[in-house]
Formats: C-alpha cells, sequence, structure tokens
C-alpha cells in the first residue's frame, strides 16, 4: 500500500513520518502503530513524569460531563471567533470539546491536530470525533513538522514557547487561553478561607520568547450549577481538586446551587519581527 505523508515527525529522530495501514514509520524505521480507538501515541518513555501522565480518567469525565452541558460555550465561541482556516495544532486539547466545535466552526474540510500528553483524555477526544488528528505527545516538541501550523491553541496549559516556535510558520499566530482573578470565585470561596485574587498572564513569558500579544479578549460571565453533581464536576476538573480539605470537599458535595462568574482571557500572539 502506497505510504502517505503525514506532516508528523517521530518523536526520536524528528525525521518525517509516512503512514501505510494505519502504522507510522520514519527513515529510520522508527514505528508507532495507531491505537484502535484511531490517536497515534507519540510520547516516549522519557517524556513522562509518570506511568499515565496527565488527567486521569474521573477528571476527563467530571470535564467531558462538565462542559458537554455548554457552561463554557462563550469561551469555544470567543476562541472560534479567533481562528481562521489554515493548519491548526490545539496543545493541551483534553477530551476534545474546544477543538472538536473549533472545527464545525470553520466547516469541512478543516485540518486540525489535537494532541495531549493524557491518554485518557485522547480516547475521549476519538469520541466526539474522527475529522480530527488525534495525538498523544509533549507539548513541549510538538511532533510535527518545522513552521507546518498556521495556528496554536493553547487553553489553560503551561505554555513552552520554544515548542510554539519549532511549529509555527513565520506570520502565525498562537492564542492562550488564561484564567482571570475572579474566574470560580465563587467556587473558590467554598474551598478556601482567604480567596486570592492573583491571576497569571503569559505576556511577559512570551515576550522573553520573541512573541508580542496583539489581541486580547477577554470573556466574563455568570452560570448556574443546579445540582451536586455538576458541582462536583466542576471541581474535579480543577486543580483547586487536588487542594480541598476533605471536610470542604464533603460540604460542596451537599450543595444543590451554585451561582459561578468565569473570568478568562483569550490573546493572541505573533513573532514580534515579523508584526
Amino acid at each position: 500500500m502506497t505510504e502517505a505523508v503525514t506532516g508528523l515527525i517521530c518523536p526520536k529522530c524528528e525525521a518525517p513520518l509516512s503512514t501505510s495501514d494505519k502504522q507510522w514509520r520514519c527513515q529510520e524505521n522508527h514505528t508507532y502503530d495507531q491505537a484502535k480507538q484511531g490517536y497515534l501515541n507519540l510520547l516516549l518513555v522519557n517524556h513522562k513524569k509518570s506511568k499515565n501522565p496527565g488527567d486521569d480518567a474521573d477528571m476527563v469525565r467530571a470535564r467531558t460531563e462538565f462542559l458537554d452541558a455548554g457552561h463554557y460555550q462563550p469561551i469555544s465561541d470567543a476562541l472560534n471567533s479567533m481562528v481562521s482556516p489554515g493548519r491548526i495544532l490545539d496543545i493541551g486539547c483534553g477530551e476534545g470539546y474546544y477543538t472538536e466545535r473549533l472545527r464545525e466552526s470553520l466547516g469541512a474540510p478543516a485540518d486540525i491536530t489535537g494532541l495531549d500528553i493524557s491518554r485518557e483524555a485522547v480516547r475521549a477526544a476519538c469520541r466526539r470525533s474522527r475529522l480530527i488528528r488525534w495525538l498523544v505527545a509533549s507539548g513541549a516538541r510538538p511532533p510535527v513538522e518545522k513552521h507546518s501550523i498556521n495556528t496554536v491553541v493553547s487553553l489553560f496549559t503551561p505554555l513552552m514557547p520554544q515548542g510554539l516556535d519549532h511549529a509555527l510558520v513565520t506570520d502565525g499566530d498562537i492564542i492562550t487561553a488564561h484564567t482571570g482573578p475572579y474566574h470560580l470565585y465563587e467556587l473558590r470561596q467554598q474551598i478556601y478561607d482567604d480567596v486570592r485574587l492573583d491571576a497569571f498572564a503569559p505576556v511577559e513569558s512570551m515576550n522573553q520568547a520573541g512573541f508580542s500579544c496583539v489581541e486580547e479578549v477577554p470573556v466574563a460571565f455568570r452560570f448556574q450549577l443546579n445540582d451536586s453533581t455538576m458541582i462536583n464536576n466542576l471541581l474535579l476538573m480543577t486543580p483547586h481538586r487536588w487542594k480541598v480539605t476533605p471536610d470542604k470537599a464533603s460540604a460542596l458535595q451537599q450543595l444543590h446551587h451554585l451561582d459561578v462568574r468565569a473570568d478568562v482571557i483569550l490573546q493572541r500572539f505573533r513573532r514580534t519581527d515579523s508584526i
């Protein structure tokens, strides 16, 4: 069977990968088999910090149920309005909610690759769509050909600008999302005695890597959770799950209503020397 060029590179030697009959191979004969669910695992053992890195099954289930209920749709809609057609790489795609809604917004054919370090998350993403290429891989050095991606999307994930610089075309976009100081304030009130209003913004680290912010889109809205299961799902999909005490977690499980605010900032970055 004739091998097809993929636009992917081998994570071991960075030679181009070609595929034939669900087997992927580089010129150095490093081979990778496509999983029956449809994803390709390009995460090397020495890139793992644990046996099963990233979100576990409980976090993936909670995030899937929460996002499918539409609570964060305004964030997805704002992202979709910022992305133009082209080759798109979603780093930290999770279970694929934002990636699949972006594909639907752009229409077919859309050239989108979703990447996450969590195999559980990517398996869930495969159930959303077979029209997106799903990878288990490291976002620190995405296994894509150099300067081949028009838009990198990185939502609520730690930024690794060097890897993004490798992937991006000269005049390409990096679109990020980070939380503002009042994001999930009411949930945090239930967890912490003293709620801090700190917020992380990637502008400084991106500037140091040679990227400038050319657009900023704040997304602020309120949403209501009307049962304890959805409130618990929200907790499980956030880093706060690791910080909540048992008594606070138990109290949250007794709640049947929570009015919450979302405070998110989307930003578009381009290489400073291309502006």
